[in-house]
């Protein structure tokens, strides 16, 4: 993940200012990757530290350690009003080991607006040697007085490829790094998620849709897959399964997914079969019921079988 934030704009812009010598006392990193802004954040901190990778500074940040870099909230802890409390009374006292201290704040767009307005002064005139670096996946809940008195840095989502190089750095030759970085929307701890693991649930929920070839089995799995939390994921994987195996009616090579969907459909299902489940990612928006959703779906490309079938 280092490199991929290495090579944003917004960590360019720090680290000019840093060598400039015009850092400013309070800044907000925003970056929808929730997953991955503490570790996007301790990277930017080594930047307002001057750290060089591999030194002592760098590798005491990493792990928390240094005491005039703070990481807030703490542990399992939520940033309350008693920690913007303590972190008040703490920025009173001189930095420990250097000439500044810093203070950390991962997923401030959770802070409440008291907690925000009581770090507003200190925020504001901070005493001396004192900065703030703020972490938000998005900065809507920020008020906007908050914003106004930080210096805003944005990480915008990052392209497939630039995922997908990420991905392969991570776990070289991962089965699903490619399929990964193209559905996680730009965010790495999307694609880190579904290449780790989740995209093969992902596939096993889609392959078990693409060959319900009953009623029976239809209803069975549209109660099965009501309630997962990759909807969209399985709809799109649902409908490239079906383009593949259309496709290797032409080509005749078929893995073993294409082979299976093959099975149970004749090639004017499966170009319905691939139509109808791109339509339903539309669908989806508006859709609440996912059960009915993928039923009907379902529903449908048995029905249209059938009706080939009695050609």
């Amino acid at each position: 993940m280092e490199q991929l934030i290495k090579s944003t704009a917004a960590y360019k812009i720090l680290c000019g200012e840093a060598k400039e010598g015009r850092l400013a006392h309070s800044y907000m990193l925003v970056f929808a990757d929730g997953a991955n802004m503490r570790a996007a954040l301790k990277i930017f901190a080594k930047v307002i530290f001057c750290c060089k990778d591999g030194d002592k500074l760098s590798g005491k940040i990493d792990r928390e350690t240094y005491p005039d870099c703070k990481i807030y909230p703490q542990g399992d802890k939520k940033f309350t009003v008693e920690a913007v409390s303590d972190l008040i009374a703490d920025s009173a006292l001189k930095p420990t080991e250097g000439s500044k201290k810093l203070y950390v704040i991962s997923g401030f767009e959770e802070c409440s607006a008291v907690v925000q307005n009581k770090l507003l002064k200190v925020l504001e005139e901070p005493p001396e040697g004192i900065c703030f670096l703020l972490g938000a996946s998005t900065a809507a809940p920020v008020l906007p007085t908050i914003k106004s008195r930080v210096h805003m840095l944005e990480i915008p989502p990052f392209t497939a490829d630039e995922i997908y190089a990420a991905l392969e750095r991570e776990r070289p030759y991962g089965g699903y790094n490619r399929r990964a970085a193209e559905s996680c929307g730009g965010i790495l701890g999307a694609a880190q998620s579904l290449a780790g693991g989740a995209f093969a649930e992902i596939n096993s929920a889609a392959l078990e849709l693409c060959t319900a070839t009953t009623y029976e089995k239809a209803g069975e799995l549209s109660l099965k897959y009501a309630d997962s939390k990759y909807k969209k994921q399985i709809i799109a994987e649902a409908e490239r399964l079906f383009f593949t195996a259309l496709k290797t009616t032409v080509t005749g090579a078929a893995d073993y997914d294409s082979q299976q969907i093959c099975k149970a459909w004749n090639k004017n299902t499966l170009i319905f079969a691939a139509e109808s489940y791109g339509r339903a990612q539309a669908d989806l928006k508006f859709n609440a019921y996912f059960s009915a959703l993928i039923y009907n779906l379902m529903l449908g490309v048995i029905q249209e079988n059938d009706k080939w079938l009695k050609l």
